[in-house]
């Protein structure tokens, strides 16, 4: 794990003790996307199961990785 991702694991323990569960999701949202904007999250899908189940809910968010990938909606194959 990157020191980059350990950090925002770190962070995330101590934060969400000081959010109420209703606002959790966006509180994890909003601390993932500073932390992909000044920080370097490559490999955070291989962790992603690391975190608890509202931290995984907005990496799989804001990272489409509940989404293969794939954006070829396109049926013409090469010839």
């Amino acid at each position: 794990m990157s020191p980059e991702i350990a950090l925002l694991s770190e962070t995330w323990d101590i934060v969400k003790t000081y959010v109420p569960r209703k606002e959790r999701l966006e509180v994890a949202e909003a601390l993932l996307k500073s932390f992909d904007e000044h920080a370097d999250m490559d490999g955070i899908n291989v962790h992603k199961n690391e975190f608890d189940s509202t931290m995984k809910a907005a990496i799989l968010s804001h990272f489409d990785y509940l989404f293969d990938g794939s954006d070829d909606d396109d049926d013409t194959w090469d010839e």
